[in-house]
């Protein structure tokens, strides 16, 4: 079934996730094409709208974490297309203004499950930009140090090739175990790792700018450290 949401947002809700911002993703079929072959005209309009207004609300969020950080990061803010789908999740990229070439970045991204702001190595077209994998994932030794001071509850930490809607490590287990310190390592496959703060669709995530400010914040310390 599609599942359509055309309410628009109000302003005093925009800073609170809940169940319909989640369930724009649910949808087994993202493909133009295909959405035309099996919806009327007037639901795939219906389907653009509650796209686009959630999309609005999605870049409203970002754009207010943006103002209210003490660090100098630029957001880029994804479409909510890439003009043949609608997209499975929303996502907005974080970059050091003064290293804007990096593959390293710091993002957040929303989907059907949760909610989450973390570290990350751009794959995608990684060639253009600079730093390595290698360089990357070397910030794996930091993290012990890095998080002595840090409330881990909500932290994870994944192999970037795990699925985003699969069950991730507790940074709080991977760190307590050196076991699955060695299984991440098997997992990564040649990639990377991803590390961040993730809220879950079973209750509302209020005040979520200022929890976005707060995770970008604190996982800049170990995105500062990588030079380009």
């Amino acid at each position: 079934m599609l599942s359509i949401t055309t309410k628009k947002i109000k302003k005093g809700d925009r800073m609170e996730l809940v169940n319909a911002d989640f369930d724009l993703f649910n949808r087994e079929v993202v493909a133009f094409k295909q959405l035309k072959e099996i919806y009327p005209p007037e639901t795939i309009q219906e389907l653009k709208e509650a796209y686009q207004t959630h999309w609005q609300k999605w870049k409203q969020l970002q754009m207010t974490a943006a103002e209210n950080l003490s660090l100098d990061l630029q957001p880029k803010v994804e479409s909510w297309t890439n003009g043949w789908n609608v997209r499975s999740h929303f996502w907005c990229a974080y970059r050091n203004v003064a290293h804007p070439n990096q593959n390293a970045c710091l993002a957040a991204l929303l989907n059907q499950k949760q909610y989450q702001v973390y570290l990350m190595f751009q794959h995608y077209k990684s060639e253009q930009r600079s730093g390595s994998i290698a360089a990357y994932n070397g910030l794996r030794r930091l993290i012990e140090q890095w998080s002595k001071d840090k409330s881990l509850t909500d932290y994870y930490i994944w192999p970037q090739v795990e699925h985003e809607l699969a069950d991730h490590l507790s940074l709080t287990e991977y760190l307590s175990d050196p076991q699955k310190q060695e299984q991440l390592e098997e997992k990564l496959q040649g990639r990377s790792f991803q590390i961040g703060k993730l809220w879950f669709r079973s209750e509302r995530i209020k005040d979520v700018e200022k929890l976005t400010v707060e995770a970008l914040e604190e996982l800049s310390q170990l995105y500062v450290s990588l030079k380009e």
